[in-house]
């Protein structure tokens, strides 16, 4: 058996000052109020893992619903996903010759058109409403500095070309929907 008084003796006396607000020492079993045996605290504690529980439905159906809602929208019939993908020879089977022309002036992979794909998929995401293109462009603006990253903080030099002509692009778009764009 252990001797807890004998512990709290060898404490320094600056662990054994007395609580100024209740007049005890540390270690007095000196109740301060009445006992809690109706078991109020257990029926906050379940009335606090219900909410929860609760809430985390909601948030849970909500980002489900988001989800599917995204999905919906790509598979509609107005969004051709082909537009914005590469179905050409694999890019490591391609030579020199072909990679250059692929990002050449008028290639699939040029700086217009990259920047054009950019642009249309932001504006089919976010309609007319200047607000949800404003979003989408802060999306497209992280996807990069998230590439920028998984490439070692720096990307060729056309990638900085093409996003900003995409982000361009989308500004002319915002302000023509009567939005404003903040310099970033």
């Amino acid at each position: 058996m252990s001797n807890i008084d004998g512990i709290n003796k060898n404490l320094p006396a600056a662990h054994m000052k007395k609580n100024e607000k209740t007049g005890t020492e540390p270690g007095n079993k000196k109740e301060s109020g009445p006992k809690n045996t109706d078991g109020a605290s257990v029926l906050n504690v379940n009335k606090l893992i219900l909410e929860m529980h609760f809430k985390i439905q909601v948030e849970s159906k909500y980002n489900f619903e988001t989800q599917s809602g995204l999905h919906d929208f790509l598979e509609t019939p107005e969004i051709d996903l082909s537009q914005f993908t590469y179905n050409g020879k694999p890019i490591t089977d391609l030579t020199q010759g072909e990679a250059a022309e692929l990002i050449d002036e008028g290639g699939y992979f040029s700086i217009e058109n990259t920047a054009q794909r950019l642009f249309n998929f932001a504006v089919k995401m976010a309609g007319d409403d200047p607000e949800r293109l404003s979003v989408t462009r802060d999306a497209v603006l992280k996807g990069f500095k998230d590439a920028e990253a998984l490439f070692g903080g720096k990307l060729p030099e056309i990638s900085y070309k093409t996003i900003d002509m995409a982000f361009n692009m989308i500004d002319d778009k915002i302000r023509e929907l009567g939005g404003s764009v903040d310099d970033v």
